[in-house]
């Protein structure tokens, strides 16, 4: 051996030793004969004897003095005030040994009532009955600290919540018998008197308008106090795009109840942020985006997405307003349930020998009903379609349109069980500037299901068909290809469809099914093998079966399980790679 490897292995002995030298030694072994409920708390609060106790008996016998006057705190603490302590010191390791005797258990409860609450009235007797009912530790019980406070603390919360903003305990008091092993327990509780709520006093507003908050504040001068009132307040303004952060509250002084006003306090988000973001898929190749987000656009607090996108197949341009909430009325579902948009686009694709410009406004309605997420409009399109070796067309369509997609999942981003389904229609008419008289149909439907921890299996099946005299006159948008990464994998993206020249292009009927088959491996990895069928088509005896099946890998990811597969085109006898990634930054 080396001098060199000589002095390394010296060194590192030296480390070793002096990191060793340096760890402290631990306490000395104890063994605890106690119930289990006691035994835990003994365990966790009280360390074993200073290790210089096993030379030096003082330091022993300071670790029993303090074991003798905590061990019985702590059990009296979960509700048994006569226990003895009983130590060996004379094995090791040290043999304490806890007689807890009888455990105390509640023996009465007495709440007494001041202030407003405890006055006349069919509404203030109701209060009292509701919040005795509510009192959480009953008649039977064990007498354990922990309960007591938190019973205390859940009937203040309960007296506070509606109405009496001050209400206070201001005594209580547990009498033990250690002879019985009973407890009778007494509160009283002054409610102050009862407090209604005021103006809304806005505060930290500097870069937006007041009236992306005045329009969602719906508190009634006069209006009795209610904490929920105040809270869903506070969720609906910090769901806005404008606050980082949102307290609602009052001030709780019993000398002013009335008209208190009530204070929002907000911390903004910046105005204008911008987004970068690249990406590279099978479908499409490389692609990239910029985009602006700016939310208090024409100053009237519309929160603007714009964003140009671009790929070797598509580039599109586009901005969206989203009207702030509250400033449409909402007959249907209720103004602070909506998200109202409108939008301006330009897209140029050119996909399978097909090359479309589009120019398009629209206006949009999104909701929640019940489990359903519903998007409702009507779109304006101008779109020209130039497909190789045929006529170029002109198409327009004013379409009012609807989207309702039903999700019942574990997980969003990464489904295991339970399904997706979502229904779209549109119509347009000759007599409301349309080109062609059409009304599409469109459903689709996806579903998980995990016999095993480690089995996963995906279904899905979609349907389409644009009821029209023919595909003429017709925007793409409301016909039909399939093909590509989420549709049937082995074939190109959008390359099954009608035939047009020597272009592919959308026909009025679709069809496509997948069964996929997952493996995990491990958390992390999986290995899976699909199925994958249909065809886009203008007649549906045209409709043809197209299969694509193959084998992938699938890693997951905070985002959802990312896939690459190898899928095998039985019409096109090939195999293709089929990847989509996506990073922001």
């Amino acid at each position: 051996m080396s001098v060199r490897a000589v002095l390394a292995c010296a060194l590192l002995a030296l480390f070793a030793a002096s990191a060793e030298a340096k760890e402290p030694p631990g306490p000395l072994p104890v063994t605890w004969e106690a119930p289990e409920a006691l035994k835990v708390h003994f365990e966790k609060h009280l360390r074993g004897p200073p290790p210089e106790a096993k030379e030096d008996r003082l330091q022993l016998r300071r670790w029993i003095r303090e074991v003798r006057r905590r061990a019985p705190e702590i059990a009296a603490a979960e509700g048994w005030f006569s226990a003895k302590v009983e130590i060996d010191d004379d094995i090791e390791p040290v043999h304490v040994k806890v007689v807890p005797g009888e455990r105390t258990v509640v023996a009465g409860i007495a709440i007494e009532f001041k202030g407003d609450v405890a006055g006349e009235g069919a509404f203030r007797k109701a209060r009292r009955e509701a919040l005795t009912s509510a009192w959480s530790l009953p008649e039977g019980r064990p007498f354990r600290t922990a309960d007591w406070e938190e019973a205390k603390a859940r009937l203040l919360e309960a007296l506070t919540a509606d109405d009496y903003a001050a209400g206070r305990i201001v005594a209580s008091e547990g009498r033990v018998d250690a002879a019985t092993a009973q407890a009778k327990l007494s509160v009283v509780l002054d409610s102050g008197p009862a407090f209604s709520l005021g103006e809304v006093e806005i505060v930290g507003l500097t870069k937006y308008p007041a009236k992306v908050v005045e329009r969602l504040v719906d508190v009634d001068p006069g209006e009795p106090f209610r904490s929920d009132r105040l809270l869903d307040l506070q969720r609906t303004l910090q769901n806005t795009p404008y606050f980082a952060g949102v307290t609602v509250e009052i001030e709780r002084d019993s000398a002013n109840p009335q008209r208190v006003p009530v204070r929002v306090t907000v911390v903004e988000r910046p105005v204008a942020d911008v987004g970068l973001s690249a990406g590279y898929g099978t479908d499409s190749g490389a692609r990239g985006e910029v985009s602006l987000r700016y939310r208090n656009a024409f100053g009237l607090g519309f929160d603007n997405l714009s964003a140009l996108q671009a790929d070797k197949t598509r580039q599109i341009g586009y901005a969206d307003f989203y009207l702030p909430t509250g400033a449409i009325a909402a007959p249907i579902v209720g103004t602070l349930a909506t998200k109202d948009s409108v939008g301006i686009l330009g897209e140029h694709t050119f996909i399978e020998g097909l090359d479309t410009q589009r120019v398009a406004v629209a206006g949009y309605r999104q909701f929640l009903k019940g489990p359903f997420d519903v998007r409702v409009g009507v779109s304006y399109q101008i779109e020209q379609a130039r497909p190789d070796g045929s006529d170029k067309s002109l198409k327009r369509a004013l379409a009012p349109n609807a989207t309702v997609t039903w999700r019942f999942v574990d997980d969003v981003l990464d489904p295991k069980t339970g399904g997706v389904l979502q229904v779209q229609a549109a119509v347009g008419s000759k007599a409301f500037l349309s080109d062609q008289d059409f009304v599409k149909a469109y459903a689709q439907y996806q579903h998980w299901f995990t016999p095993t921890p480690k089995d996963q299996f995906m279904v899905r099946a979609e349907f389409g068909k644009t009821f029209a005299p023919s595909r003429e006159g017709v925007p793409e948008d409301f016909l039909y290809r399939a093909g590509g990464t989420r549709s049937v994998r082995g074939y190109k993206y959008q390359s099954l469809g009608v035939k047009d020249g020597e272009a592919t292009v959308g026909g009025r009927y679709i069809a496509t099914g997948t069964v996929e088959y997952v493996r995990w491996l491990n958390p992390t990895w999986g290995a899976a093998a699909f199925l994958d069928a249909g065809d886009a088509a203008d007649t549906r005896d045209t409709l043809g079966a197209n299969l694509g099946y193959g084998v992938g890998v699938r890693f997951r990811t905070p985002a959802g399980p990312l896939a690459f597969d190898l899928a095998y085109a039985d019409r096109d006898k090939r195999v293709r790679a089929v990847f989509s990634v996506s990073v922001a930054f």
